[in-house]
């Protein structure tokens, strides 16, 4: 969806066609030409560069230009009290979790005597 100028000027013209480039060429399939308004500018050369050469710099710099703020409105609307309450309940699980230690694994010890456990024998 292309950004809408809200207001004149050479600035904001710029904004909203580097923001339509960008948003183009994350959209864009490998392989596929180039769309027709963005295919011979620098922008979108430094942006084709850029995703081959050093792909984590090109989403850093695509999630750069992310809205900085999103909003839950629409999912959360149709939710229950109880249900917002859980769903908070296990992202806070999950945060936990994720910081924990690993856990060391298992050590599982079977003396094995010609393919069967030597209890079989």
């Amino acid at each position: 969806m292309p950004v809408r100028i809200g207001r004149n000027g050479a600035r904001f013209k710029l904004d909203a066609f580097t923001y339509n480039c960008a948003l183009a060429h994350a959209q864009h399939r490998l392989g596929d030409a180039a769309p027709a308004e963005f295919e011979q500018t620098s922008l979108w050369a430094a942006l084709d560069y850029t995703l081959k050469n050093d792909p984590e710099g090109y989403v850093t710099r695509i999630i750069a230009m992310l809205p900085k703020q999103i909003s839950f409105e629409s999912s959360l609307h149709n939710m229950q009290d109880d249900e917002i309450d859980n769903l908070i309940l296990q992202l806070k699980e999950r945060a936990v979790e994720a910081k924990a230690p690993p856990l060391s694994p298992m050590l599982i010890e079977s003396k094995v005597i010609n393919g069967h456990d030597q209890d079989q024998a």
